[in-house]
């Protein structure tokens, strides 16, 4: 092998640190070895491999529950030119997958003994893992074939998360492709995890249970004009307030080529998000494999990667939203990540498209929108006992809105009876300062107090209560703390009230912290 120029120079990227999901598990002690084995590498490439390539076995017990791999990574990566490295992976079955290719000539990456992490490459764009001239930044990498023909050694150029598990032993190789370089690994892991589970608060979007294209359709143009005899099914949803949108899910889905397919949601005020677009040119060259069970479509980074071709029938699960090379804007389509779709109540529309209608056909059974919906106010802190034994708690009907979208009452009851009070809150936090011999200050200073009031019920009792309309006093009170409030915003309140025989003639409720809802 001769080092030249014929390659394009690719310009140095950063690694970026890619969020495992929480249920991802790693398996370690892979061992150290030599990059290569002894001696020098050398090969034809891609034809005939490298002689004395590392070699190291992993034992691995698959994790319970475990469905995917998620990554490789490899501990301490010396080389004097990291752009000659090739690592291979062979699972247990003695098939062989292609994870990062480096043979790219000229690109003189040192390598001093980094940790680096092979991810997916369909979780996002490529970041190759060469830097000219210098050494690449520890962290996780998206998996590079580089310029290796899939199949060539009876290795294929496969997505990680495609790769099948099982447990057994494991073998990674790591092949240096000219004879004047060497290196070393001091350890390697496999990383497997959980596809990312279906949103849930899913509603109901109708069941169409019928096939598509219709007769007579006829092909579009891509990124200018639509297929014709799409399946349309629209139903009327009411949205929860304060919710968002968290992901698409068609249920019963078959259809021969799943890059044919086409999947479209129009919201309330009639704009059209595309949610899954594959044939980038409308070629009719798509792959044969199909779709046939439940998907999910999100737009949360750690749900699966849509598939390239070659994998098979996808199985039902939770994937990433995928609109291709369609244009924004395209054939009045919007390419409008899932979780920033409005959230609008009324009629919405699920239409979904055949690219080649001369082809094949599809079948839906039924779909759903799935939204995610706010979490209650959370109570915390502790309640002062009272002269009578009361011990106040405070209460919200729901998490305010920034656009008063729904009713925030909160109530505090157990109070002492016809006693003079009121609610207070903070945004800065939550607190447990001691206040007398039995409550604390939950919140943390400074503070905003609400008008004062007095308690139902009769003295020497606990059947008082205390109010506050959290609307009514926030647009009363365009300039008290917290104003203006932005989605995400915190707060933190508590009651107080009179109470003469206990310690500071006063006693306070339990708190409770709200959290800003759009």
């Amino acid at each position: 092998m001769i080092r030249s120029l014929s390659f394009a120079v690719l310009a140095a990227l950063a690694a970026i640190t890619l969020p495992q999901t929480a249920a991802a598990q790693c398996v370690g002690g892979g061992s150290a070895g030599a990059i290569p084995a002894t001696g020098t590498g050398g090969g034809t490439f891609p034809t005939v491999l490298p002689t004395a390539p590392f070699v190291s076995t992993l034992a691995v017990s698959v994790p319970t529950g475990a469905t995917v791999l998620k990554s490789l990574k490899v501990n301490g990566l010396t080389h004097t030119w990291g752009g000659d490295i090739q690592f291979v992976l062979e699972n247990p079955a003695g098939a062989k997958f292609n994870i990062m290719c480096g043979f790219i000539d000229d690109n003189q990456t040192v390598l001093t003994g980094g940790n680096y992490e092979f991810v997916d490459p369909n979780a996002g764009g490529a970041f190759p893992f060469f830097v000219i001239g210098g050494t690449p930044a520890p962290g996780a990498y998206k998996q590079d074939f580089g310029t290796f023909p899939t199949g060539t050694n009876s290795i294929s150029n496969t997505p990680i998360e495609q790769i099948p598990i099982a447990s057994g032993n494991w073998k990674l190789y790591a092949y240096d492709w000219f004879a004047a370089d060497v290196g070393s690994l001091s350890s390697w892991e496999l990383c497997f995890g959980l596809p990312v589970p279906p949103p849930t608060g899913c509603l109901s979007g109708g069941a169409p249970a019928t096939s598509f294209p219709a007769a007579g359709a006829v092909n579009g143009t891509f990124g200018t004009t639509l297929p014709t005899g799409e399946l349309t099914s629209s139903a009327t949803i009411t949205i929860p307030a304060g919710s968002t949108i968290s992901g698409v899910r068609l249920i019963g889905l078959s259809h021969a080529w799943f890059t044919d397919v086409m999947v479209v949601l129009q919201d309330p005020a009639g704009t059209n998000h595309l949610i899954l677009q594959r044939d980038n040119a409308f070629a009719c060259t798509g792959c044969g494999d199909a779709f046939n069970g439940d998907y999910t479509f999100t737009d949360d980074p750690s749900a699966l990667p849509f598939p390239t071709c070659g994998s098979g029938a996808l199985p039902s699960g939770t994937y990433v939203q995928d609109v291709g090379a369609w244009p924004n804007g395209g054939a009045g389509l919007q390419n409008t990540p899932v979780s920033s779709i409005p959230a609008l109540s009324g009629t919405w529309t699920l239409k979904v498209y055949d690219a080649c209608v001369g082809f094949d056909n599809g079948f839906l059974t039924a779909w759903e929108l799935c939204v995610t919906s706010p979490s209650a106010p959370v109570a915390y802190c502790t309640a002062g006992t009272t002269t009578n034994g009361c011990t106040a708690d405070i209460s919200a009907s729901a998490n305010p809105s920034v656009t008063a979208a729904n009713a925030c009452n909160i109530n505090v009851a157990d109070v002492e009876g016809a006693k003079s009070g009121l609610i207070f809150y903070s945004v800065s936090g939550q607190a447990a300062a001691p206040w007398n011999g039995s409550s604390f200050l939950c919140v943390k200073a400074p503070t905003q107090r609400t008008p004062t009031q007095t308690s139902t019920g009769t003295v020497n009792t606990c059947a008082g209560t205390l109010s506050l309309d959290w609307n009514a006093y926030q647009a009363a009170n365009p300039t008290a703390v917290g104003n203006p409030w932005t989605a995400g915003d915190t707060v933190q309140v508590q009651a107080w009230f009179r109470d003469p025989p206990a310690g500071k003639s006063t006693n306070l409720s339990n708190a409770i912290e709200m959290t800003y809802v759009p």
